[in-house]
């Protein structure tokens, strides 16, 4: 089966097209190679990706103070869909889903966006709650027989959800994200001082739950701040974002880079070959956001994933085929 794969976010707007098999997942143990850690595993879900796509449309913009889902930025959002429906037809999709966050759960007009864009693509958008949210993330993300956690930045929340192979021990949402933070704190750039720790003070304290969750000694992180500094990292150009997969990124090289964040215009933000453009506004946000995370689940390293909530679409889509098959 060939399906399509749309996860709606309050930033990005991404597409995972894939050959997916029903087999189930047979783990095996992680491989550390180069800096990276490299998927190990006999059978997958996924045969095969045939395309990956990644847009920003800034779906969120102003929800957090409107909490309204203004025209502009659905505008952008349904461009963007056309495009992807064109791709997945191009393709052969015979089946495809779309899931919806933390956007829709906050903006009042949430539901008619939602039914708009469903529309548009072809299958209804699932908005998903946040432990939803969580749990998908973390299905996408991991496929090796260990206990894990996976943390998600967002442009609207950030989850983290931890498991063990392919059960789920913990997860929570907080509706705290990149986008929501950076249009808080962030009003000039560099952000002042008292910003900046007024934003840390926030973090620190809506993260705070993540801390009640079990403990672990290896953590993904998936999204746009972990793979962009991935790439930082490796000094790398935005659009080899592939290079950022299994990328293992030390909380010393996140404090080096966050300084250079921290004191940099928004035109040197946009600048920096490893920046997106269309992300350079809220990445300082979004870096703060880690290091908290990383500080209240107390771990020094994360192994970066450039999968996440679309891949884990696939596994709703398989479930449910299975179902019907019976």
């Amino acid at each position: 089966m060939i399906a399509a794969a749309l996860d709606i976010g309050t930033n990005t707007l991404l597409m995972a097209i894939a050959e997916l098999s029903p087999d189930a997942l047979l783990g095996g143990n992680p491989q550390n190679v180069g800096g990276h850690v490299a998927p190990f595993f006999s059978h997958s879900l996924i045969r095969k990706v045939i395309a990956d796509e990644h847009r920003i449309a800034r779906l969120g913009e102003g929800v957090d103070r409107s909490q309204w889902i203004c025209q502009a930025a659905i505008e952008r959002a349904s461009a963007i869909i056309r495009e992807y429906r064109s791709i997945a037809d191009a393709a052969g999709a015979t089946a495809r889903i779309a899931v919806g966050t933390s956007v829709f759960r906050a903006a009042r007009n949430g539901a008619e966006v939602a039914r708009i864009l469903g529309m548009l693509w072809g299958a209804p958008v699932e908005v998903l709650s946040g432990q939803e949210e969580a749990e998908l993330c973390y299905r996408g993300t991991v496929y090796h027989r260990e206990r894990a956690a996976v943390l998600d930045i967002g442009g609207g929340s950030t989850e983290l959800t931890i498991g063990e192979h392919s059960r789920i021990l913990a997860r929570n949402s907080i509706e705290l994200g990149a986008v929501r933070l950076a249009e808080r704190f962030w009003r000039s750039y560099p952000a002042p001082q008292e910003a900046l720790n007024a934003a840390w003070q926030l973090a620190v304290e809506t993260l705070a739950p993540f801390a009640e969750l079990p403990a672990v000694e290896r953590m993904y992180a998936v999204a746009g701040t972990p793979t962009t500094l991935a790439l930082m990292a490796q000094d790398l150009q935005h659009n080899n974002w592939q290079r950022a997969e299994g990328y293992i990124l030390k909380r010393t090289a996140i404090e080096r880079l966050w300084q250079q964040l921290a004191a940099a215009s928004l035109e040197e933000l946009r600048s920096i070959p490893s920046v997106h453009p269309q992300r350079a506004d809220i990445l300082p946000a979004g870096v703060l956001l880690l290091r908290a995370a990383m500080d209240v689940l107390g771990v020094d390293a994360a192994i970066v994933s450039t999968r996440g909530l679309r891949y884990g679409a696939f596994w709703r889509l398989v479930e449910r085929h299975e179902k019907f098959c019976r």
